[in-house]
C-alpha cells in the first residue's frame, strides 16, 4: 500500500515540472510570435538592429534598404514578454519596444510588422488596419 505522503510528493513533483514547462513558454497553447523590422530609410542607408529581452540578446544585425530583420519567440505564461531594439543608422541611435505583450497581443496577431523611416517607426495594427507610428 502506498502512503498518502508519497502521493503528495509525486503530485508536488509533477506540479513543479508542469509549472517549469509553462514558465519557459514551451507549452503548445502559447503561440509563436514573429517580429519583422523593415528598413525604409532610403537607398544606400543601412539599418543596424540590436534586439533584446530580459532573457535573450539576439545580437546585432545589419539590414540593407528594403530588407527586413525577423525574429520569433513564444510569449511567457505571465504575459510580460518584452523585446526592445536599438536601431542605428548614420551615427544616430533610437529605441523601440518591438514587442510588448500587453500592448501588442491584439494589435499584432501572430506577426508584428515594423517599418523604420528616418523620422518614425511604424507598427501595422491588424485590429484597426492602420499604422501606429512613433516619432524619433
Amino acid at each position: 500500500m502506498v502512503q498518502p505522503l508519497s502521493h503528495i510528493s509525486i503530485f508536488i513533483l509533477i506540479l513543479i515540472s508542469y509549472l517549469t514547462i509553462l514558465s519557459e513558454g514551451k507549452i503548445l497553447f502559447f503561440p509563436v510570435r514573429h517580429v519583422h523590422i523593415k528598413n525604409n530609410l532610403g537607398d544606400g542607408i543601412n539599418l543596424q538592429v540590436h534586439c533584446k529581452s530580459g532573457d535573450d540578446d539576439l545580437g546585432i544585425h545589419n539590414v540593407t534598404y528594403g530588407g527586413d530583420y525577423e525574429f520569433h519567440f513564444k510569449v511567457n505564461i505571465f504575459g510580460t514578454t518584452l523585446f526592445f531594439c536599438g536601431l542605428e543608422w548614420n551615427g544616430k541611435l533610437h529605441y523601440i519596444d518591438a514587442y510588448d505583450h500587453e500592448r501588442d497581443k491584439q494589435r499584432c496577431g501572430p506577426d508584428c510588422f515594423w517599418t523604420i523611416d528616418t523620422n518614425q517607426a511604424c507598427l501595422y495594427n491588424f485590429h484597426t488596419r492602420s499604422q501606429d507610428c512613433t516619432l524619433f
